[in-house]
């Protein structure tokens, strides 16, 4: 076999291999040779797109059946069972054009797992029995998103295309889509399009792991050779998603949450064959620019909008939008006809302007940047990104093609932006007040459809210059020293380089990823800023105000490769940088010289006040799991309360209180730091003495605040009732708390987590369809162990998901005794090389780091105790452990939807009552 062709940077070193089987299946095969585990990714040219007219959602229902057995392995569930038990993971998707299957696990396991997983595409069952359960799977997901305002507006979408096209069918289907019908039962249906759709020559496979090249061929060839090739590919796709009649429209929807947004839609043709260029890319970020001078800029400037996205939208085989979306302020909701005149005076200064080739080379330079220091994946990322790369690049630029990027013919510039003109658009306003005359089919999505006024189309075509206006200026942040550390200097773990009574910073050379890229994590102990619900509302809306802020004054970073990020935690704000280490100190400087001392004008303070009111009022509309969830983080972390109480709380909060609160928020200042990455000591000295400077600017200095830790003891089955707000889903959550923090109690609840959950989804979800969203978690709390069951079910009451969960725990009990103390150990082996898995970037690398830091793991070697722990366990040690974990008077909290069934032993409380409890019980670790 002759080497490959294919592209890839000087620093990937992964070996590749591509080869077309007999029937026709592309394969590629890539050696990953410090990757513990092995991963394959399988894509089908076949989506919602190939569905029969009258059977939406027969793609989407085919991918769950391919997972229920096959003709090799007749049990359902048995694949996703071996997968997590041997360290792995899987998933699927489908898609409008595609579907993708993929999974890894411990490299010593991938035969038997390509066994299996092949099996599924040679001779899959279709049992009538899982037919009938996973159309109520398909009806438990769809119920579970008839709320989802991305699904609604996308049904809203659909309706105002050409009918003809097949992006207008509904993708995900129902009960009602996937009924029998006279000539032909659902199981003859999905048989028959599996037959007539899934073929060879429309797949790609990828596998990835540290087998030989020779040996993962040989994988290729013996497990998925049987699959049949008698399918041709397809035609391309020749119908226009829009006709005249569908241009010039707006879209008026009323959203299930609240919402103030506009997006600003040109169609454009297929754009694949300018993936050379990236040239659609590179007009949505001057479109995107949030720089001085910039669209957004203006906007804000005008008191119109709060933020801005360029180049999203559907795309597909032949067909773009392009969209510009707005996220509107009041008075924008009332103008937004000025954001979009606005729009076209932007474009306006785009079509007078020469190709901008400087900033065409800048966003060039970047991703040459990018390639040349390539970072790998996971083995299942590579095996998932390169199986889908084959459906759309040549094979030389199946890696290359995402950072290709060659000058564009003038002509292709000026043909793209010839799209953007009045002719060609269309516009979405979605608000909760906007007059609406329909309802959307399956999501009944309110809307109304109406031609654009004309006499905005009037003011389009004269639009003029504005004034403002303009392309970013040449990038600062681009003048970098790629210079990389020596392998001399790399340190083996992080090392205390500086401490006092106000700082700690931790220093880490590292050389493994011979990356030019370094990681920064300063977490700054406010004790002003946490303590009460009125200051963390105020901590919240602040940092918003700061982003805000930081996004127009220094988004030339951003586009250079640096990234940062500021968030509230439960001690303060953290602040963290990454990317290029040229320059990083110097963003890291600019950020904390803007942190106490930029004053807020009260318009903007009242816009995005009223904009996060609305983001944390929208939370008693998600999900009902996600509420639970939630309201439990909010009852064992009091730092961290529930969106709604926050809203309240800063509904109250004046101007005048906002800036009292940045005077007092200075007051005991402590910092911790992390440097990490192609960093020498010069720099950690410099940024030692960044911080200290910075520090005794501000006051006052302070200790590092000591986190609180809920205990839960003596309290038995706790039943937290949440009545709904309105008729919705049903859900529980049971979380099990360890009772003590060590690393054997850790050992045991991930143990207890990674051999619960398969069995716990399959038998609830599969077997029972007692809901879609069937799950569980380890669930560690302020650093204690835990454990969470999840289920939501649109029919089945909480007290009957409880009674199914409790006799789910004692049949497990009863299967455990059964148990080998062979297969125990296999068990316990997947666990561990899930816990053993190297870092894969250096990203991965620098958060693994910082979370130690923010546990008190000083010496960084809590996994090692926690796999030391673990192979201390036997079969019998963790029976004991699951029969006490599980037994009906442990402490455990069950955070609920409906009232407990009537003749449990839970008790009841209010939320208040078990807070009390709680705080009675807490003490700081």
């Amino acid at each position: 076999m002759a080497s490959s062709p294919i592209l890839q940077s000087p620093n990937d070193p992964r070996q590749y291999r591509h080869l077309v089987l007999a029937n026709g299946l592309a394969v590629l095969l890539v050696q990953q040779a410090d990757s513990e585990k092995s991963a394959a990714a399988l894509t089908v040219n076949v989506g919602h797109f190939d569905d029969p007219i009258e059977r939406e959602g027969l793609a989407h229902f085919l991918e769950h059946m391919l997972f229920l057995g096959s003709a090799a392995y007749p049990q359902a569930g048995e694949l996703q069972q071996y997968i997590s038990e041997h360290g792995g993971s899987h998933n699927a998707w489908t898609g409008t054009e595609h579907s993708q299957f993929y999974f890894d696990l411990e490299q010593q396991h991938f035969a038997d797992g390509l066994s299996r997983f092949a099996a599924m595409f040679t001779a899959p069952l279709f049992s009538s029995d899982y037919v009938e359960k996973e159309r109520q799977a398909i009806e438990a997901e769809f119920s579970l998103k008839l709320k989802d305002d991305s699904r609604r507006i996308y049904q809203v979408h659909k309706e105002s295309i050409n009918p003809a096209h097949p992006f207008a069918k509904f993708s995900v289907g129902n009960a009602q889509t996937l009924a029998d019908q006279p000539h032909e039962s659902l199981q003859q249906a999905v048989k028959r399009f599996f037959d007539s759709q899934y073929s060879a020559q429309r797949m790609s496979l990828c596998l990835v792991g540290p087998q030989s090249l020779a040996e993962l061929q040989q994988l290729a060839t013996r497990y998925f050779s049987a699959i049949k090739g008698d399918v041709a590919a397809k035609s391309p796709l020749q119908v226009p998603l829009y006709l005249a009649e569908h241009q010039g429209l707006q879209l008026n929807i009323r959203p299930h949450k609240s919402s103030q947004r506009l997006v600003v839609s040109f169609a454009l043709p297929d754009i694949q064959p300018w993936y050379r260029y990236k040239i659609v890319s590179f007009l949505a970020h001057l479109l995107g620019d949030e720089g001085p001078g910039s669209l957004l800029a203006v906007l804000k400037a005008q008191g119109l909008v709060n933020q801005l996205s360029a180049g999203g939208g559907i795309d597909g085989s032949n067909y773009k939008d392009f969209t510009l979306a707005f996220e509107l302020t009041q008075l924008g909701r009332q103008q937004y006809q000025q954001v979009v005149q606005a729009v076209f005076a932007k474009l306006q200064l785009l079509q007078q302007s020469a190709f901008p080739e400087q900033l065409f080379k800048e966003r060039q330079k970047l991703l040459q940047w990018a390639y040349q220091f390539y970072e790998p994946a996971t083995a299942l990322q590579t095996a998932m990104d390169l199986s889908l790369n084959l459906q759309h690049y040549p094979l030389q630029d199946v890696i290359f093609g995402d950072y290709r990027m060659e000058p564009p013919p003038l002509a292709l510039y000026q043909q793209l932006l010839s799209y953007f003109n009045a002719a060609n658009l269309r516009l979405m306003l979605i608000a909760d007040d906007v007059t609406t005359d329909r309802q959307a089919r399956w999501y009944h999505t309110p809307y109304q459809l109406q031609a654009i006024d004309q006499s905005l189309l009037a003011a389009l075509a004269q639009t003029a210059l504005l004034d403002g206006i303009q392309l970013p200026e040449a990038n600062p942040y681009l003048h970098a020293d790629l210079t990389l550390l020596t392998a001399a200097d790399h340190l083996d773990k992080p090392e205390l380089f500086f401490t006092d009574p106000g700082l700690s910073l931790w220093y880490k050379a590292d050389t493994d990823f011979n990356s030019p890229k370094g990681h920064i994590f300063i977490q700054l102990s406010l004790p002003n800023s946490c303590q009460t619900l009125q200051q963390q509302a105020a901590s919240r809306l602040w940092v918003e105000l700061l982003l805000d802020r930081f996004n127009q004054q220094l988004y030339a970073a951003t586009t250079a490769g640096l990234n940062y990020f500021l968030h509230v935690h439960r001690q303060g704000l953290s602040l963290q940088t990454n990317g290029l280490s040229a320059n990083q100190l110097r963003l890291v400087a600019d950020l904390l010289a803007q942190l106490p001392d930029p004053q807020f004008c009260p318009q903007r303070f009242a816009e995005l006040k009223q904009q996060l009111c609305r983001h944390w009022l929208n939370s008693s509309k998600n999900k009902p799991v996600a509420t639970l969830f939630s309201k439990l983080s909010a009852v064992l972390q009091p730092q961290n309360p529930e969106p709604v109480q926050l809203a309240t709380a800063l509904a109250a909060l004046s101007y005048a209180d906002f800036q009292q609160f940045r005077q007092q928020v200075w007051q005991a200042l402590h910092l911790e730091a992390l440097l990490l990455g192609n960093w020498n000591r010069t720099d950690a000295l410099a940024l030692q003495q960044l911080l200290q400077h910075w520090q005794r600017q501000q006051g006052a200095i302070g200790q590092a605040l000591k986190p609180q830790q809920c205990l839960i003891r003596d309290l038995g089955p706790v039943w937290l009732e949440n009545p709904p707000d309105s008729p919705s889903d049903h859900a529980l959550v049971i979380y099990l708390p360890a009772r003590e923090k060590s690393p054997v109690m850790m050992a045991l609840f991930m143990l207890a987590n990674h051999i619960l959950s398969p069995r716990y989804f399959h038998q609830l979800r599969t077997e029972q369809q007692l809901g879609y969203l069937v799950g569980t978690g380890y669930v560690p709390v302020n650093t204690l162990p835990g454990m969470a069951f999840y289920i939501q079910s649109p029919n089945q009451p909480a007290g009957t998901l409880y009674q199914a969960t409790v006799a789910f725990f004692r049949q497990f009990i009863s299967e455990l005794n059964q148990l080998h103390d062979s297969d125990f150990q296999s068990l316990k082996q997947g666990l561990a090389a899930q816990l053993a898995e190297r870092d894969i970037s250096l990203s991965a690398r620098a958060k693994r780091y910082w979370l130690a830091l923010s546990q008190g793991d000083y010496s960084f070697d809590l996994t090692q105790q926690i796999l030391n722990a673990l192979q201390d366990i036997d079969r019998l040690r963790f029976q004991d452990f699951l029969k006490q974990l599980l037994a009906a008077e442990y402490d455990v909290l069950l955070f609920a939807t409906d009232p407990p069934p009537a003749d449990t032993y839970v008790k009841c409380l209010h939320k208040s009552q078990l807070t009390e409890l709680l705080q009675q019980q807490q003490k700081c670790f």
